[in-house]
C-alpha cells in the first residue's frame, strides 16, 4: 500500500520559522520608528534636529539632566569618570525641560564640566523610549538601538535628602561595560533618584 503523505515543496519552510522571522521584522521596525520619532523631536542647541542614533557605535549612554536639580549636578564628577573610562560609549546629555534655552544648557554645562553631547528633547521622545521618569536617570543602549538599561548611575543617593557616604554598587557602569562587551546587563533596570521629570511638561 503507497503512503498518501504529500512530499514538501523544495523551499518549504516550517511555520515556526515564518513566526520567528515576523518577530525580527517587528522588532526591527519597532526599533527604527521609535529612533525616527525621536530624531525628529531631539534638537541640538541651534534648534536643528540631531538623531543620536545616526553614527554607528558600541553603545550610546543617556543622561537625563535638570540644571535645577542639585543631585543632578552633584553626579558631574561620575559622569565624567564614566565618559573618560569608557571612550568607545556615546555619550548625550538630555535636558527634557522645554522652557531650558541653549544658553543656559551651555552655561550648565560649563559650570559643572559635563562631559558628551547636549541634546533638547522638548516632545519628550528620548524620555519615552527611554523610560525615564527621573533626573538624574540613565540609559543604555546597545549597538543595534536597542535599550538594555535605564535607572540609577549608582547607589549613593537613598532618597533626594539622604545619600550614602560612597556608592557601593555602580549600575551605570556595569552596565555598560556589558553592552560593550556585547552582552545583556545582569541588572536592566533600576529605580534612580532625583528631581522628578513629572512636572516637567513636553511641548
Amino acid at each position: 500500500m503507497r503512503s498518501s503523505t504529500v512530499p514538501r515543496p523544495q523551499h518549504w519552510i516550517s511555520p515556526v520559522t515564518l513566526w520567528r522571522c515576523r518577530l525580527v521584522l517587528v522588532r526591527y521596525f519597532a526599533i527604527s520608528l521609535a529612533a525616527a520619532l525621536a530624531s525628529a523631536a531631539t534638537l541640538d542647541l541651534g534648534g536643528n534636529p540631531r538623531d543620536p542614533f545616526a553614527s554607528p557605535a558600541e553603545a550610546r549612554v543617556f543622561i537625563f539632566v535638570r540644571a535645577d536639580c542639585p543631585i543632578t549636578n552633584r553626579y558631574a564628577p561620575e559622569i565624567r569618570r564614566l565618559a573618560e573610562e569608557f571612550p568607545a560609549a556615546q555619550f548625550w546629555l538630555i535636558y527634557p525641560d522645554p522652557s531650558e534655552t541653549a544658553a543656559n544648557i551651555q552655561k550648565h554645562m560649563v559650570d559643572f564640566a559635563l562631559p558628551g553631547q547636549p541634546l533638547r528633547d522638548p516632545q519628550h521622545e528620548m524620555v519615552r523610549r527611554a523610560h525615564a521618569e527621573t533626573a538624574p536617570e540613565a540609559a543604555v543602549f546597545d549597538s543595534k538601538g536597542a535599550l538594555a538599561y535605564h535607572g540609577r548611575i549608582d547607589d549613593l543617593w537613598v532618597s533626594p535628602g539622604r545619600a550614602r557616604p560612597m556608592a557601593t554598587v555602580h549600575d551605570l557602569e556595569d552596565a555598560i561595560a556589558a553592552v560593550l562587551a556585547g552582552k545583556s546587563p545582569k541588572v536592566a533596570e533600576t529605580r534612580a533618584v532625583g528631581c522628578s521629570l513629572a512636572d516637567i511638561s513636553a511641548k
